[in-house]
């Protein structure tokens, strides 16, 4: 396992989407007529979800959550986010935006005085909203951040083109926890879910939307297991596990690939290459994985890991061709959703309104180019202020500010917030 006391510092990471970060790029098209003729764009008026009614008690926000920072992107344009800041009575109107569908997240992280109050150190919410041309209002319900939990903190994915030939064998997920006991991976399940974000005329949004919007749990059909007999695997508070795909060295066939000789596990396939010095994530899915390394996990894929489960006990249903198994929300323990810079399908496809019902994760997060730069992964946060200076991961269930993108650290958590 790897320990948290090895931090690298902020500046040592690329590209991170903050509140002012420099390099930001607007999205909005130029007003039509001229510049004093603006579009009607899009309100946002931000509150605290009712069951966390008493931390809006305590601080004060009767009216609604001043300050938060809100960020809009127009889907199917070059990624960058478009900020605005609520007032007093926690709206923020964005007028300039042209009509279409936007990524729309709200982030408020606290001062630690604010956080001794209220008992919670950030609060956030995300969805995806239709700006129309006369103009649309929103209102948005930040939940709390969750606390004592095991989490993704890094997936590294990128799909480049090696020697001109698809490779893929790279990829690795981090995990940290971020409680204050030691965790045992011992029989826990890793997996991806099935994936359902855009619409096709033969599977539209709202016949996808029974297994994206299932708040009983997430849909998938591929798993994996970790090894162990309940107690061999411990993970303290502020350890990592690194698990690669393949825990080889990877930079003998592209020198920007890392070494992933020394990770903590691997996936294993029924035609794998075996590292026999790291532990194996076995297949205990409906079916292996189609070129026999193990499960494989792009950028705009959700990933979850949960409790021990049996694949054959659990609640089925079928998806076009394939039959695929549900796993129960009480099983989950944390559930990630990462996304792809690249606009190229988003022009092609109308994006649906997630892929996972907003319990688990309200909206995706990260946003690395595919190929372009090998040397990024999308990674968790600490938390602003006190909590994240202790080491603690910020966990809201919405990745687009939970995640951001910098320099891949395997084993490692980057010393920085802001999402």
């Amino acid at each position: 396992m790897h320990a948290h006391g090895r931090l690298i510092p902020i500046a040592a990471l690329l590209g991170g989407f903050g509140m002012g970060c420099a390099g930001e790029v607007g999205l909005s098209d130029p007003p039509p007529g001229g510049s004093d003729q603006l579009r009607p764009g899009l309100t946002v008026r931000v509150e605290v979800v009712p069951e966390a009614a008493a931390v809006a008690a305590a601080l004060g926000w009767t009216d609604g959550v001043p300050g938060a920072e809100v960020r809009v992107h127009r889907i199917g344009t070059d990624f960058a986010w478009e900020t605005a800041v609520t007032d007093d009575r926690g709206a923020a109107h964005l007028p300039h935006l042209a009509a279409g569908r936007y990524r729309v997240a709200a982030y408020r992280p606290l001062t630690d005085a604010e956080a001794a109050r209220a008992g919670v150190s950030v609060l956030a919410a995300g969805g995806i909203v239709h700006v129309g041309g006369s103009g649309t209002e929103r209102t948005m319900a930040l939940v709390p951040n969750r606390t004592g939990s095991l989490v993704f903190s890094e997936v590294y994915a990128p799909s480049p083109l090696v020697a001109e030939l698809d490779y893929n064998f790279h990829m690795y997920f981090e995990l940290y926890n971020n409680s204050t006991r030691t965790v045992f991976l011992d029989g826990l399940t890793f997996g991806r879910v099935r994936l359902h974000d855009i619409a096709t005329p033969d599977s539209p949004c709202a016949e996808s939307a029974r297994l994206r919007k299932d708040p009983d749990g997430v849909w998938t059909e591929f798993l994996h297991r970790f090894p162990g007999r309940g107690s061999d695997h411990p993970l303290a508070p502020g350890e990592t596990a690194v698990v690669a795909l393949d825990a080889v060295d990877h930079s003998v066939i592209d020198p920007r690939l890392p070494d992933l000789s020394d990770a903590d596990f691997e996936l294993l396939g029924n035609a794998d290459v075996d590292n026999p010095a790291v532990p194996n994530l076995v297949e205990v899915g409906l079916r292996p994985w189609f070129h026999g390394h193990g499960l494989l996990f792009y950028h705009g894929h959700s990933l979850f890991v949960a409790r021990h489960v049996d694949a054959a006990s659990l609640h089925r249903s079928v998806d076009g061709d394939a039959t695929i198994i549900r796993i129960a929300a009480t099983d989950l323990i944390d559930v990630v959703w990462v996304e792809n810079a690249e606009a190229f399908q988003d022009r092609l496809y109308e994006r649906c309104d997630g892929i996972v019902h907003g319990d688990f994760d309200q909206l995706g997060g990260g946003f690395v180019s595919d190929g372009s730069d090998l040397s990024l992964s999308v990674q968790r946060i600490l938390l602003p202020g006190a909590a994240g200076a202790a080491g603690q991961l910020q966990d809201t269930n919405v990745s687009a500010v939970d995640l951001t993108k910098g320099t891949a650290t395997p084993g490692t958590i980057p010393l920085g917030g802001r999402g």
